[in-house]
């Protein structure tokens, strides 16, 4: 038997990097914030984004995002939005994180009370630095985002 995530998926393969929540927030809100406003991180995380620009629309748009504090630009490809339900995007491009081969899969369900239980998961190979400091950088930052994204979702 295949083993199951927490919101009921199959998963096959383990994420390096694993953040699992339940926010206040419903999943057709949380999903329309990830996908449908992929292009606009400075909506998302304010100051923080010095500047998101889109490039292209809909599954293979990337955004080029210029985060403070972190060195040059940042592209993110969307891979796949399915079903209001799974999200996918893999950084393209040279990155200054410590880290190479990055894809990141977020899946949503419905949860009680209206709420949603979001899965955010990642694969990367390390690069420039261990494996047990880019998994903390990647799960705080994954704890980062879906607080901004519940914060978002209350404007």
């Amino acid at each position: 038997m295949k083993p199951r995530s927490r919101i009921g998926y199959n998963v096959t393969m383990p994420y390096r990097a694993l953040v699992e929540r339940t926010v206040p927030v419903s999943r057709s809100k949380m999903y329309s914030l990830l996908v449908d406003d992929f292009g606009d991180m400075k909506k998302i995380m304010g100051d923080s984004v010095e500047s998101c620009v889109l490039e292209g629309s809909g599954v293979g748009a990337i955004r080029h995002v210029h985060a403070k504090g972190v060195p040059g630009e940042m592209a993110e490809r969307l891979d796949a939005a399915f079903d209001g339900r799974l999200m996918a995007y893999s950084i393209v491009g040279p990155t200054s994180l410590p880290l190479e081969h990055y894809c990141a899969v977020v899946t949503l369900a419905d949860a009680p009370n209206g709420s949603c239980a979001i899965q955010w998961g990642s694969n990367w190979t390390p690069k420039g630095a261990p494996e047990d400091s880019v998994r903390r950088m990647l799960t705080g930052l994954y704890s980062r985002l879906i607080d901004a994204f519940v914060a978002a979702a209350g404007r």
